[in-house]
């Protein structure tokens, strides 16, 4: 009878080990670090279809994202919080299962650059981009920037103007509208795969 007992005591203790093991690792991937694939054309040629990348959760706690970053958001609005994060991430892992298996799935995260943030002013003339006045350089691209919509935006305080390096082939600020820094999951860090291209994300 000891021996059965020492015998459930030790799966009882696997099971709560294995079960903090893996709340940490949801802890982590969902409030500081994790990884992603890209699974959408929007920012080539940046990023491919295939390519992982590195995502940086923890940044934004402290900053705001800034021009020039790329971002991972929830296209639909978001509660966050240490708790809440986790349970957006499982949310999050069940779509991509599903897209794995199925190649279908509610698309809900998004992947782009921002171009401005509260309080710029955004216009596109004759295809390319202009944030308060100025030109964009914008070596990330090869196609020109137009919209079938408005050309010219005033960015809110606490909303994000995004786009994707792909600009024929995205949805971005120019459809979906501002995006709201809540909406943001974390900040593209460097890519690790392929290894040719591993390294940091200007």
């Amino acid at each position: 009878m000891g021996n059965g007992k020492s015998i459930m005591g030790e799966i009882f203790s696997w099971i709560s080990s294995l079960v903090v093991a893996l709340l940490v690792a949801l802890f982590i991937i969902s409030n500081i670090v994790s990884m992603t694939m890209v699974m959408e054309q929007s920012m080539e040629p940046t990023f491919i279809q295939g390519d992982r990348l590195v995502v940086n959760r923890v940044g934004y706690f402290f900053t705001d994202p800034e021009r020039g970053d790329v971002i991972i958001f929830d296209k639909n609005p978001i509660e966050k919080g240490l708790i809440r994060n986790m349970i957006n991430e499982i949310s999050d892992i069940r779509n991509s299962l599903r897209f794995r298996l199925t190649g279908a799935a509610e698309k809900n995260l998004l992947i782009k650059r921002v171009i401005a943030v509260g309080g710029d002013q955004v216009e596109l003339i004759d295809g390319e981009v202009f944030v308060n006045g100025e030109r964009l350089n914008e070596p990330y691209i090869d196609k020109m920037t137009y919209s079938s919509g408005e050309t010219g935006w005033s960015v809110p305080e606490g909303k994000l103007f995004v786009l994707g390096d792909n600009r024929e082939n995205s949805l971005d600020s120019r459809v979906i509208g501002f995006v709201d820094t809540e909406q943001v999951k974390g900040k593209v860090a460097f890519r690790i795969f392929p290894f040719s291209k591993f390294g940091s994300i200007d």
